[in-house]
């Protein structure tokens, strides 16, 4: 593992330097955010190289380097820099750097050249240190010479033969500085053998000298797809004195993976004949820079793939100049113009700005340059074709160190059908609460727990009190008092049913009560109310103010009561009359012996009867409607009645309907007129079907029926076999809330009455 040490004063560049450089597997990083600051981190720790940049306060990096050549001359030093200039090149070259690297370019690459050149200088580094080592052996040597001549000449020639080794030493570690310096090889081209470094072994997993040093096991470790071009490469190299090969490959490692290799080799020996004999070179491991560079593609190409099929406009400006380096293709699509008009002409965009938004515009967009950039933009363009369009821009911008924005990014999205339907939702906002505070009903929404959270005027004109009091304290306090519908008083220990359903906005109408506020002011209401399915809400509760209808209606039973009680002594004392009369008619009857007269007594006894028959119709049809209709429960009504013995079949569990209280007699009605006239009904069957909002109850007997012509007669007062009431106060009784009834048997088949009952008027418990 190389030990580097990093300077820079930018501590996001020495961050992300850190992370490429560590990212190879190879180098440890130590930085130092300055040359004092790193000269520190010297005096306790020793390190491989120095990575240091250019310009930084205090020292720069050609000072830092003179000062680290005073003490320590053979540690790599690379000069890492932004600046260009080819006078610092030369400066830094000659005051001892190893190598010269500008910042500018892709990033990866940069860093991946950036970890080549401290690797080569390291290795550069430790061939010096190895040479310099036997120096120093030879240093060591002449100087045992000196002290014994006569041992000097004995070893003259092994003197010699050492001399020879260093030089081929030196030679070898020149030739390797002058390729590269990872896995380095030497290969002779008259016995066909080779060295390997044992950073070549290591490098492809081997241990150093596993297998024997030559063409062939090189050529074994080739990738198949890649032998002919290596070898063809290097043939032609063998021919050229001036110039080398430099190729990429794969190798087999050990485990069998295989990994990129950049090679590089040159001939540097020839015989007299004019043949190659000698061949130098190195193999860099290029795998991880491989890896990087397939991710980079595979990134800008999904990038390209994004932006070509997003809907949005993607786009990059480059500032001041304020041209396009990219525009996506959906640019057509949202503005009608191409991405080839936008390149030629940067400034179709202040074209394409409404006349009424281009102030705002250039206003955000001298902003953005002070810096001040909101998170979106929305303004309105005008499209190639003259629609006018809303969008929705978003920028990034991209700044030099200087903090200058030198380009724009961003994104310009279409939203003009969420602008319309904002002003669809605004327009429609402003009707409810137009319809909200002018109708002429009151209205109160409740949240989940019953609260109240919204009246308008006419709820609080209704209760007498200001709709800020009844949204603060509400109506369900001991200072308001809630009467029911006969007038009674709820107390305050009391739970009251109809109140809770209210507050708990169940679906339920027709809810008559009494509300006292605290001022004394009583107001009779007809309230509603429904659920609302919206997450913080619970209900919606609708009231009519119905006092001045009450006060009618108590007026009007009063009149009714009156009318009743006179109609009923009327109606007794012509009954008593009635009685006399056919008293007497009956002991003239027995002074009479004539034919004729007693035919005319006859004739005046059923005159007599008729009248009296009439009476008892009257005090039925005078209770009809003189009680407030009210909800029953049928199936409670049919199962009280009395069937004289016939089944009946009874389907309407739960079903109530909002009628006059004297409903029970409709059904009464109808088994009795299947048991006068159905001659042999066994059963009756009651049940339901839907029709449309509205519901259907059928009433079925399996008796004779009612043939067709008599369909249409059969409600009329006076027409029937008997009294010819029954079926006619069944319709009386039932008109009274709205609902019907009509006869649709099949003649010999049993009659079978339908009763509608229209939405509101029925309810399932």
């Amino acid at each position: 593992m190389i030990s580097a040490l990093y300077v820079d004063d930018d501590p996001s560049f020495l961050e992300i330097g850190k992370m490429f450089l560590e990212h190879s597997g190879m180098i440890q990083i130590t930085t130092a955010i300055s040359a004092k600051a790193a000269l520190e981190i010297m005096q306790e720790q020793i390190f491989d190289v120095i990575i240091s940049d250019y310009e930084m306060p205090g020292m720069n990096g050609i000072e830092f380097l003179k000062k680290i050549r005073e003490k320590n001359a053979i540690i790599p030093f690379i000069i890492f820099t932004g600046r260009g200039r080819e006078d610092v090149a030369i400066e830094a070259l000659n005051s001892g750097a190893s190598f010269y690297l500008q910042k500018d370019g892709n990033p990866a690459a940069l860093f991946i050249e950036l970890i080549n050149m401290v690797n080569r200088a390291v290795q550069h580094a430790h061939a010096a240190f190895e040479l310099e080592k036997k120096n120093e052996e030879l240093t060591s040597l002449n100087e045992e010479l000196a002290a014994s001549e006569e041992e000097l000449r004995r070893t003259i020639e092994q003197l010699a033969l050492q001399s020879e080794q260093i030089r081929e030493s030196e030679e070898r570690y020149r030739l390797v500085m002058e390729a590269t310096s990872d896995g380095i090889w030497d290969w002779n081209l008259k016995t066909n053998e080779a060295f390997f470094s044992d950073w070549y072994y290591r490098m492809i997993g081997y241990e150093p000298g596993e297998f024997e040093g030559n063409y062939e096991n090189w050529r074994s470790l080739l990738h198949p797809d890649d032998v002919i071009r290596a070898e063809k490469e290097i043939q032609e190299s063998l021919t050229r004195k001036d110039k080398g090969f430099d190729i990429e490959f794969r190798i087999r490692t050990k485990n069998g993976d295989y990994r990129y290799i950049h090679g590089r080799g040159k001939v540097v020996a020839w015989d007299n004949e004019g043949y190659p004999c000698r061949m130098v070179g190195s193999h860099i491991d290029i795998t991880d820079r491989k890896r990087m560079e397939s991710a980079l593609l595979d990134s800008e190409e999904k990038y390209r793939l994004l932006a070509e099929k997003s809907r949005d406009i993607i786009f990059m400006l480059r500032l001041p100049e304020w041209k396009y380096e990219y525009m996506s293709p959906s640019v057509l699509e949202i503005t009608g113009y191409t991405q080839e008009e936008f390149y030629r002409n940067p400034d179709l965009l202040r074209r394409c700005i409404a006349p009424h938004s281009l102030e705002y515009f250039e206003k955000a967009y001298k902003d953005l340059l002070n810096g001040i950039i909101p998170e979106t933009y929305e303004f309105q363009i005008i499209t190639k074709s003259g629609e006018l369009k809303w969008v929705s821009q978003r920028n990034s911008p991209i700044t030099d160190k200087s903090g200058t924005i030198t380009a724009l990014q961003g994104i310009v999205t279409d939203i003009t059908e969420r602008k319309t339907s904002e002003e669809i939702v605004c327009e429609a906002m402003q009707k409810y609460e137009t319809l909200f505070s002018s109708v002429p009903t009151g209205i109160i929404v409740t949240d989940e727990n019953g609260a109240i959270i919204e009246v308008n005027q006419h709820a609080a004109r209704i209760l007498h009190v200001s709709r800020e009091e009844l949204i603060d304290k509400g109506i369900s306090r001991p200072e308001w008092t809630i009467f029911k519908n006969d007038g009674t008083i709820v107390s305050s220990s009391q739970t009251y049913p109809l109140l809770e359903l209210l507050k708990q906005g169940e679906n339920i109408a027709g809810i008559e009560i009494g509300i006292q506020n605290p001022n004394g002011e009583i107001a009779w209401i007809m309230a509603t109310a429904s659920l609302l399915r919206l997450k913080g809400y619970g209900s919606v509760i609708s009231f009519l103010d119905i006092g001045e209808q009450r006060r009618i209606s108590q007026a009007l039973t009063m009149v009714n009561k009156k009318l009743s009680l006179l109609t009923s002594i009327t109606r007794h004392d012509v009954k008593n009359s009635l009685t006399a009369l056919k008293g007497f008619l009956y002991l003239l009857a027995e002074e009479i012996d004539t034919k004729s007269e007693k035919e005319l007594i006859d004739r005046i006894g059923s005159i007599t009867g008729d009248i009296e028959r009439k009476i008892v119709f009257t005090s039925t049809y005078q209770n009809i409607g003189a009680e407030s209709p009210q909800w029953q429960n049928i199936s409670y009504l049919v199962d009280a009645l009395n069937a004289d013995g016939m089944k009946v079949v009874n389907e309407l569990k739960g079903l109530e309907v909002f009628a006059d209280q004297m409903l029970g007699m409709v059904f009464e009605n109808l088994i009795q007129n299947s048991l006068m006239h159905g001659e042999k009904v066994s059963q009756i069957l009651l049940s339901k079907r839907q029709e449309g909002q509205d519901l259907i109850i059928l009433y079925e007997d399996d008796g004779i029926g009612i043939p067709n012509s008599e369909k249409e007669n059969i409600f009329e007062r006076g027409y029937g076999k008997n009294t010819g009431f029954g079926l006619f106060l069944i319709r009386e009784i039932l008109s009274i809330t709205g609902l019907s009834i009509r006869e649709t048997g099949k003649y010999g088949e049993g009659a079978r009455f339908e009763i509608l009952v229209p939405q509101g008027s029925y309810r399932f418990s």
